[in-house]
């Protein structure tokens, strides 16, 4: 799990003000179909809504209901009535239409720019001209639409992902905010790292690619590190990365195998002009050496993972050019 974070190039709270700005028309029109206090409260709430943080929609939505269904109040009506006719006013379908000549998913995700998943790190998930219909993320509900329709449009609630992550693995699961790791607040970071244990003696030494993958959680970040392993388990990144990416692994074991663990001493010593250590590391592995650029390339944090497992970095750290 990646963390999809906020910089110069991505102003995250620029790209929600302009997502409420083109939406919130378009959500005031539809509200004549609903009930008389389902409108009136998102009337009054339809920004909190449309851009609340993740951790506020929870609180929005039981704000909602208990509104809808308060004891005595003119209007009331059932917790089951509450979210009838929701789904058309948050029309999700609607903002993903390919074609669209409105505001709509391809202009959220081109803002975004978020170009692998930050759930699998596996799948590139480039936004490609939506007049051409050719490619952009897929969007991940993490409160799932069909249990929370009033968050069917909502900018924190629309999570850029592979479709494998959002249609095949996680789909309509439901998940309890602050039990897993919400990317758009914090990814997996030093709690939890991709570990391997080669299962014969070739992948031990990176001629074979058979691993079992775990993810090794940090003690000294428990609670985090459980929401990390949740979130592993959900996503199924064990299964999935024991079936596809033994090679990546043997790969790297293969360069501290036959390098006696100082191939990138000797590539340092090769070249002394490459550069600072993150310029090293992507000459190395073809990888990003930094956190916050794991987005930009598949496996990038299994990478580093592994790399760190295999102690490459901390000698060319410490040794003097």
């Amino acid at each position: 799990m990646i963390k999809i974070n906020a910089s110069p190039m991505r102003n995250l709270d620029e790209i929600a003000k302009k997502h409420y700005e083109e939406l919130s028309p378009l959500v005031s029109g539809r509200l004549h179909g609903l009930k008389v206090r389902q409108r009136d409260f998102i009337r009054r709430n339809l920004k909190e809504i449309l851009i609340g943080k993740p951790k506020d929609l929870l609180e929005i939505n039981r704000a909602f209901l208990a509104y809808c269904t308060l004891a005595g109040s003119q209007h009331r009506i059932s917790g089951a009535s509450a979210l009838v006719g929701l789904k058309s006013v948050f029309n999700y379908k609607h903002f993903t239409v390919t074609n669209a000549g409105y505001y709509c998913g391809y202009d959220l995700a081109s803002s975004l720019n978020v170009t692998t998943c930050p759930y699998c790190n596996r799948n590139y998930t480039v936004t490609v001209d939506r007049k051409k219909r050719t490619t952009r993320p897929d969007f991940d509900h993490f409160l799932p639409k069909k249990d929370y329709p009033l968050f069917g449009l909502s900018f924190y609630n629309l999570v850029p992902s592979c479709l494998i992550c959002n249609r095949s693995v996680k789909n309509q699961q439901e998940v309890i905010y602050g039990e897993v790791i919400h990317p758009y607040e914090e990814g997996f970071g030093t709690a939890g790292k991709i570990g391997y244990i080669p299962l014969n003696t070739d992948s031990a030494i990176g001629l074979d690619n058979k691993f079992s993958i775990n993810l090794k959680l940090n003690p000294m970040e428990p609670t985090k590190a459980l929401k990390c392993q949740k979130n592993f388990d959900l996503f199924q990144l064990k299964e999935i990365y024991e079936k596809s990416h033994g090679g990546e692994i043997s790969d790297i074991i293969r360069r501290h195998h036959i390098s006696n663990g100082s191939y990138l001493i000797e590539l340092n010593k090769a070249f002394p002009d490459l550069g600072d250590i993150e310029e090293l590391y992507r000459i190395a592995f073809g990888n990003f050496y930094a956190e916050d650029n794991f987005l930009a390339k598949p496996l990038s944090k299994l990478t580093k993972d592994v790399v760190d497992h295999l102690e490459f970095i901390n000698p060319v750290i410490r040794s003097p050019k």
